[in-house]
């Protein structure tokens, strides 16, 4: 199955964060969540605060995720 999750990064100043857009692959939500708080700059590792949406999404959706965000780093 494949998931899209807006988790919450920080280490930009003292109680302030932004959002990131992850594109992940799993076998169920559980699995999911728990590899991504374990992602570097995630904030709250221990506990659910981090994870804002996980949406299960279609193949094509995450392949064109994975793109667009390869795309924006290659620029």
């Amino acid at each position: 199955m494949f998931y899209k999750a807006i988790i919450e990064c920080g280490h930009v100043g003292a109680g302030n964060g932004f959002e990131r857009v992850w594109f992940l692959k799993g076998a169920n939500p559980l699995a999911v969540i728990k590899r991504a708080r374990m992602f570097p700059r995630v904030k709250r590792k221990d506990t659910l605060l981090s994870i804002k949406l996980l949406k299960r999404i279609s193949k094509s959706e995450y392949i064109c995720g994975i793109n667009s965000r390869r795309e924006a780093l290659a620029q």
